[in-house]
């Protein structure tokens, strides 16, 4: 992982504040005095701003690793940039289930720009405090697969277009579990299709996990309201460090522009997937086809958040 160095997280968050010099519409210019950047801002860089309308100043890189993978769909551009505690909890995450599963290897998706604001078919992850994570996918024997895309599951785990592909209720719950009990970095949400949801919460008291922790992850694990549902990766959001002034929680609620919705990132129309031959083994399946038909997100419940995306 590469971070900024403080003094150039420092002296470029100055900068920008005190010129004004962010993308979009012409600011004010705004002394430092008005706007002090906070201690968090000098041990994790800064997040400007909400998750759909921000910036992300000395931000961190997450590094592929043994225990990390880039989605291959996911690899172009490198949107892998992120507050530090973001980052650093999802290297700890991974290799928390790694250790509990041997030869485990975690797929992420997006993160943020290098200096967040916009990416092309999202509404969020433009303040380093979110990240998209896929869910793990394992054969009928338990070997983990590695597709080259988010995949999609049904309510009973199967998934959408792989035969013999299953979502894997143990170590996506490692996962989930492992990133809800960090304390360096809060998360906030991790959205989920209500399904799937229960899938991990019923797969978590079947093995007997305390009440508390069960709790805790059904707490932040939720389903947006108002959007088709996050069935095929985890979209994880963390809150606003500590003393991190400027950076906005939630983003404000808004409605769709009128006669369309917002565009899912993984929206593709491909030529119709031919179908797979029948796998000679139940560890040797065929990559997962992507699905032809569009998928939309908009806004959630203003007891949560709104915009969320991909």
């Amino acid at each position: 992982m590469r971070t900024a160095t403080l003094a150039l997280a420092a002296l470029t968050a100055i900068s920008t504040i005190a010129t004004g010099a962010l993308p979009g519409p012409a600011r004010p210019a705004m002394t430092t005095a008005r706007m002090s950047l906070g201690p968090a801002a000098l041990r994790y860089g800064r997040s400007i701003g909400s998750p759909t309308e921000g910036h992300l100043v000395g931000g961190t890189h997450l590094d592929e690793t043994a225990y990390l993978r880039v989605m291959p769909a996911d690899a172009a551009g490198d949107v892998r940039w992120g507050l530090e505690p973001l980052v650093e909890m999802i290297d700890r995450a991974a290799r928390t289930v790694r250790r509990l599963f041997p030869g485990t290897v975690t797929s992420v998706g997006h993160l943020s720009r290098e200096g967040g604001g916009d990416i092309e078919r999202h509404r969020s992850h433009e303040s380093g405090r979110d990240a998209d994570i896929g869910f793990f996918v394992r054969s009928s024997s338990g070997r983990q697969l590695f597709p080259e895309h988010f995949v999609a599951f049904r309510a009973d785990g199967s998934a959408v277009g792989w035969p013999g592909a299953y979502f894997d209720d143990a170590r996506n719950w490692a996962l989930a579990a492992a990133m809800v009990e960090e304390t360096e970095a809060h998360v906030t949400h991790i959205f989920i299709s209500s399904p799937l949801r229960a899938r991990l919460l019923a797969y978590a008291q079947g093995k007997g996990v305390e009440t508390s922790v069960r709790a805790r992850v059904a707490e932040v694990l939720q389903q947006p309201h108002g959007a088709l549902p996050h069935d095929d990766h985890f979209h994880v959001r963390i809150g606003c460090p500590s003393g991190m002034n400027g950076c906005i929680e939630n983003p404000a609620t808004r409605a769709a522009p009128s006669g369309r919705r917002p565009t899912h990132r993984h929206v593709t129309t491909p030529p119709t997937p031919r179908q797979p031959r029948p796998a000679r083994s139940e560890d040797d399946l065929p990559i997962a086809p992507r699905e032809s038909p569009s998928r939309t997100e908009h806004g959630v419940s203003s007891a949560s958040v709104d915009d969320v995306d991909g």
